[in-house]
């Protein structure tokens, strides 16, 4: 089943855009996360900002960071580390160090903030620090299963919570109560 139906992305010919998204939208799959997940917690979230918020503007958020080359970007590449580490082929000590999930490694929570976060301000920058320590959604699902012996998913963990954060910092900016007066 594809969770991610209407996610097409404008494509050119300078850049694989929709290879892109193809890749993320599989490589998600693979790991049952959807969209759906990541906006409910953005729209539980920020709902108490907004009481007249819907799922479908916060679903309708996700996809807009999502629109974004640079997030994709940084997806692809912290899915390309995670699946390097599951497959043992980086080397020593960096296999170990994303296998464990090192805190002292902070690349994840660079790539996750600058990579993604920053893209919508410091609401979301603030949201990403408070979902890296509280994690909720699909973040906390890959980190439970990394450390229950599954799937490694130190990079992607971070940006998918980077995701959320700014899902929820452009409904704060985009959609305030009054707006939707």
């Amino acid at each position: 089943m594809n969770k991610f139906k209407g996610s097409e992305i404008m494509s050119n010919d300078v850049y694989p855009d929709q290879e892109v998204w193809n890749y993320i939208q599989t490589e998600l799959e693979k790991r049952d996360i959807s969209l759906n997940e990541i906006a409910t917690h953005a729209w539980e979230h920020q709902r108490q900002f907004n009481h007249e918020l819907t799922i479908d503007e916060a679903e309708m958020a996700v996809r807009k960071v999502l629109s974004k080359r640079e997030v994709r970007n940084a997806i692809m590449v912290a899915l390309a580390i995670d699946n390097l580490a599951n497959a043992h082929q980086l080397p020593e000590p960096l296999q170990t160090i994303i296998a464990e999930d090192n805190p002292c490694f902070g690349v994840d929570e660079m790539l996750a903030i600058n990579g993604i976060a920053q893209l919508y301000g410091s609401i979301a920058v603030s949201n990403f620090g408070y979902l890296d320590v509280h994690k909720s959604n699909a973040a906390k699902k890959l980190d439970r299963a990394q450390k229950n012996g599954g799937q490694i998913a130190t990079m992607l963990d971070d940006c998918i919570s980077a995701i959320q954060a700014c899902a929820e910092g452009y409904l704060a900016h985009n959609l305030s109560a009054s707006d939707m007066e």
